[in-house]
């Protein structure tokens, strides 16, 4: 023997089916602004953060963006010499392996977000000086 159907009558329904879409709703208001605010920190602020030159010598020195908690998009530096820098970006992510910047060389690097909150620099030997730029 097979039960009836459960019939509900239709003021019943209406307020089942809205109550259902409304949760539903809320999920994609959610979801949509979540989406917004990962958009928001893809995009640059435009701002251009040239630092003064800084000194390298052979004891490490750790370059933090001048505003805490705004990395940067993208950052370039330009060695002046008279000796090779090393360098690590990022120094809490990155392998441990620097990259060497010889003298008049650029190194750049772009994350394409702002994920860049540190630069580590130090020089073999002697010393180097370097101009630093940053994108926020």
């Amino acid at each position: 023997m097979s039960e009836k159907p459960k019939l509900i009558r239709a003021d019943e329904a209406t307020v089942l089916l809205l109550d259902k879409m409304l949760a539903e709703m809320r999920a994609l208001a959610k979801d949509t602004k979540e989406s917004a605010e990962l958009i928001k920190q893809s995009i640059p602020e435009g701002v251009v953060e040239p630092l003064a030159i800084k000194h390298v010598t052979t004891e490490t020195m750790v370059i933090h963006p001048p505003e805490r908690g705004k990395p940067w998009f993208s950052v370039s530096v330009v060695s002046d010499g008279p000796n090779d820098c090393m360098i690590v970006v990022n120094t809490e992510k990155s392998a441990t392996t620097p990259y060497r910047l010889k003298i008049d060389e650029t190194f750049d690097v772009d994350m394409g977000s702002a994920k860049i909150v540190d630069l580590l620099c130090y020089c073999e030997t002697g010393t180097a000086d370097l101009r630093i730029r940053g994108v926020r």
